[in-house]
């Protein structure tokens, strides 16, 4: 069933898109609020999605609130903030069965969209400050979050590794802010910060369901169009440079298990081509690193291969000891080397092919999954449905696989080990 997408400017900085796939049985709504990702504001920003998705001014508790969600069939809104290349990204996000299986034909949608819209633009406050028992609550939230961080390992050497591979750039700066700046946050910081982000914030309004919802669109436009707007334009990510000399950081810590992140930089300009190239190389249970350099060599616990289009970035993220940290870089380095010289089967190449294609047939049979990837397409500034994706995935040659990987150059090695072995 064919995906149909429309996106109509509501305000300077402000649109709204409508994204119809008729066998969807449930709505999705989504808000973003697209803003510089900055180590000043970043721990403020993150803050501010979760405060408002939980009470607004009518609905000024997270019981009374929970409750209406339970009267509209179990509805509900969510929060969410995320980096995308160099631009921070804050989100609510309501979800409820479509109106035509409601027992007595109620509007359900436009109800919810009424919701999502108060929490967005009506917050619940005291004074000029978010409400501030229910501020502490998602403060701690956060607080907890950037604490725990450290507890997932593999995540913590990611994030530790972004600092070096995006140096001087807004990517290095992580998606929840410092501790220290987040301990600093009061109920009136965020408050006016969350005011700021109203005025100058890109904002991008995305419904999802089986068939246009005129009501839901004009009660979130109605809402946005009582903020005064002082918008300074769309966000976009730069390509990352690469480093004039690698650069190599070991990094000691509590681990026993020794992460490595190696990232590769290209300005290859087709993403198709490049996620592809990612799949045999490394990005798929069936690829060359995980075939031979975990499951033949056994020199990783786990080595897999990812792509931000969004900088030109290409990492390879894995779980060595450290004893064997060097022998794996060299064969991950091999493999690329493989890649390069077109060292691959037909078979390798049309199953990493094969995987991709399955694994976006799925977008379409999710509203929030639609919702997600239509956003992306909007970030990036070309737009097209999952179907025309396949399509240009289709179409893709060994050749231009060759030249993707050819495209690759080592920037940063990553490090993150035990004590002792530094």
């Amino acid at each position: 069933m064919p995906i149909n997408y429309s996106r109509e400017k509501i305000a300077d900085g402000i649109h709204f898109s409508t994204i119809i796939n008729k066998r969807l049985k449930t709505n999705s709504i989504a808000v973003y609020l697209l803003t510089e990702l900055a180590e000043e504001t970043a721990a403020l920003n993150a803050v501010i999605p979760t405060v408002l998705a939980s009470t607004n001014a009518k609905y000024p508790t997270f019981t009374e609130l929970n409750r209406k969600h339970d009267s509209l069939y179990g509805s509900g809104i969510t929060s969410y903030y995320s980096k995308y290349g160099d631009t921070q990204n804050l989100m609510l996000s309501a979800s409820c069965i479509n109106d035509r299986y409601s027992f007595d034909g109620e509007k359900i949608t436009a109800e919810l969209a009424a919701i999502l819209a108060d929490c967005l633009t009506d917050p619940n406050l005291e004074g000029e400050a978010f409400q501030k028992k229910n501020f502490a609550l998602k403060k701690q939230e956060l607080l907890d979050a950037i604490d725990a961080e450290i507890n997932e390992k593999r995540s913590y050497a990611f994030k530790r590794a972004n600092f070096n591979i995006y140096k001087g750039e807004p990517a290095a700066v992580p998606t929840s802010g410092s501790k220290e700046r987040a301990e600093q946050i009061t109920a009136s910081s965020a408050y006016e910060q969350y005011k700021k982000l109203l005025k100058t914030a890109q904002i991008e309004i995305l419904f999802v369901g089986a068939e246009p919802n005129d009501s839901c669109k004009k009660v979130l436009t109605e809402s946005l169009l009582k903020i005064d707007r002082d918008y300074g334009g769309d966000n976009s990510s730069n390509l990352s440079s690469l480093k004039a000399e690698v650069c190599r950081v070991t990094e000691p810590h509590d681990v026993a298990q020794s992460k490595m992140v190696m990232a590769f930089k290209t300005g290859y300009e087709n993403i198709a081509v490049m996620r592809l190239m990612n799949a045999v190389y490394g990005g798929s249970p069936i690829s060359k690193l995980f075939m031979n350099v975990r499951e033949k060599l056994s020199l990783c616990y786990y080595c897999s291969s990812g792509y931000n289009d969004r900088k030109g970035v290409l990492y390879v993220d894995s779980g060595v000891e450290h004893a064997n940290a060097k022998k794996a870089e060299a064969e991950i380095l091999n493999q690329l080397e493989a890649m390069k010289k077109g060292d691959f089967t037909d078979d390798e190449f049309e199953n990493a092919r094969r995987t991709m294609l399955n694994g976006i047939k799925g977008v379409s049979d999710n509203a929030n999954d639609i919702g997600n990837w239509y956003f992306q397409r909007i970030y990036s500034g070309d737009i097209f449905t999952p179907e025309e994706y396949i399509e240009r995935l289709k179409k893709v040659t060994r050749e231009e696989v060759i030249a993707a990987a050819n495209s690759l150059r080592l920037d940063t090695v990553y490090v993150l080990t035990g004590k002792e072995a530094v």
